[in-house]
Order: C-alpha cells, then sequence, then structure tokens
C-alpha cells in the first residue's frame, strides 16, 4: 500500500508543475458556476416559487456547485491506458512491482486530489460571493469530504475500465462519452433526482452514478446522518463490485496480450 501511496504522491505532484492547465481549469468552473447561477435565478424568478422539488435557489445553486467540483476533479486516465495498450508501451509499465489496474488508480486518485481542493475552493468562493450566502452546514461538509472522496475512486475504477476496452476496441472515447451522459443524467449532476420522473429516479437510485456526484452533494446541501450513511454503503459496495468488474476485465486482458504478443 505505501508503493500505490507514493504513486498517488508523485502523480499530485506532478499537477502542481501544470498551473497554466489548473488556472484554466479555475476559470472553467467560474465561468460554469456562472452561467449556473443565471439560468436557475431566471428559471425560479419565471415560476414564482421560492422551492422547486425542496430545493430553494441558494440550495440548488450550492448542489451545483459540489457536483461540478467532483466532476471537474477527475482524471482521464483511461486516455493514458489506451495510448499505452495501441503503442506497446504498457509492456514497459508491466515490469513494476505493481498490479497495473491499482497503480493507474492510484494515479488517478494523485491527479484528481490538487484539482478537488482547488476546484472547491473556486466553487465556493463564486457561489459564496454571486449568491451572497451559504446552503450546507459544518456536518453537511464534513459528510461531503469523505463521500466525495469515495466517488473519485468510483470514477477512477470506470475510467481504468474504460481504458482496458483497448484491449478489444481500438477508441475508447464513445465509451467515455456514454459514461459521461449516464452522469449527466442518472447521476445527478445537472438536477436533484428529487427532480426526476418518479420512474427514472427509481432506476436512479439502483445505479452506481448517483453516488459519484449526488450523493455527496446531497449530503452537503441537506445533511442526514442515516442518508449518508446509506450513501457510504453504496459506495463502498459498489467500489468492490467494480474493483472485482476491473480485476475480471484486467485478467482477460492479459491473456490477450500474450495471445497477440503486445
Amino acid at each position: 500500500m505505501l508503493r500505490y501511496a507514493g504513486v498517488i504522491q508523485t502523480a499530485a505532484r506532478q499537477q502542481f508543475a501544470y498551473r497554466a492547465e489548473m488556472l484554466l481549469r479555475s476559470v472553467s468552473m467560474v465561468l460554469f458556476m456562472g452561467v449556473f447561477m443565471a439560468l436557475w435565478s431566471t428559471a425560479f424568478g419565471a415560476s414564482g416559487r421560492q422551492e422547486l422539488a425542496g430545493y430553494s435557489l441558494l440550495q440548488i445553486v450550492w448542489y451545483l456547485a459540489m457536483t461540478e467540483t467532483v466532476t471537474l476533479s477527475s482524471s482521464r486516465v483511461f486516455v493514458e491506458i489506451s495510448e499505452a495498450v495501441k503503442s506497446g508501451d504498457l509492456a514497459y509499465t508491466l515490469a513494476r512491482p505493481l498490479s497495473y489496474p491499482l497503480y493507474q488508480v492510484a494515479n488517478s486518485l494523485g491527479n484528481s486530489a490538487p484539482r478537488f481542493a482547488l476546484n472547491l475552493l473556486v466553487a465556493g468562493g463564486v457561489v459564496a460571493l454571486g449568491m451572497g450566502g451559504f446552503a450546507g452546514s459544518l456536518p453537511g461538509l464534513l459528510a461531503f469530504l469523505p463521500l466525495a472522496g469515495l466517488a473519485l475512486v468510483l470514477d477512477a475504477l470506470i475510467a481504468v475500465l474504460i481504458g482496458l476496452l483497448a484491449f478489444w476496441i481500438e477508441e475508447v472515447t464513445p465509451a467515455f462519452w456514454i459514461y459521461q451522459k449516464l452522469l449527466f443524467t442518472a447521476g445527478g449532476l445537472f438536477l436533484p433526482l428529487e427532480m426526476f420522473p418518479a420512474g427514472l429516479r427509481r432506476v436512479a437510485t439502483w445505479l452506481p452514478f448517483q453516488f459519484i456526484t449526488y450523493a455527496p452533494a446531497r449530503a452537503f446541501i441537506a445533511f442526514e446522518p442515516r442518508q449518508t450513511l446509506l450513501s457510504l454503503v453504496g459506495q463502498l459496495a459498489y467500489i468492490v463490485l467494480l474493483g472485482g468488474v476491473v480485476a475480471l476485465v484486467w485478467w482477460r486482458a492479459q491473456r490477450r496480450l500474450v495471445v497477440h504478443g503486445g
């Protein structure tokens, strides 16, 4: 485990070497939150209502700040895996005394950690200034942080799984697009699940995507101990499940690597 901790630390340090990219991500966060604040202010004003599906204007904007914080912190490690498979560089990586999938998960988390800290600060600052208020609580923030951390682990496992598809398909980007759109919808990235039709909401609650975006953001703005505990259990269950799927796919991928010789 110390080796994987070292991978996380090294990847995090590399992020600080690319300060211009991190700055551009901060600018993107400012633009996104500016659009969301204007959009939802108009929606609430046009409806003439103080709440929509139990969310006030302040709550919905802070909810979006938290979902965007998690989403924009994820790393696209599947690109690195795909390129390594297509170029044959994967053979050099396999010589390391580390599990390749776990190495890539650790690499993804190391890349995400500095981005997450910066995105949280920028999103919180922009929304606090733009809305002139705060939605949430200290218990909500303390619940959000571990839930967001596990959400990034889930995201990393899915990204590694997408990358390993390169052993069977030449281009994995379309698979990422599908995953991204599922986060947008079933994950509650732009709309809380409470705003979904009843049938779609029931389906979404059984999928892993809501544990990546909806669950951490919901815990932040409306902390409930029981719901937070259920979210933690759901995240851990899906981490174990997806970890098993990644291990199985990696085992099959290694067999294809031997067959094709690289």
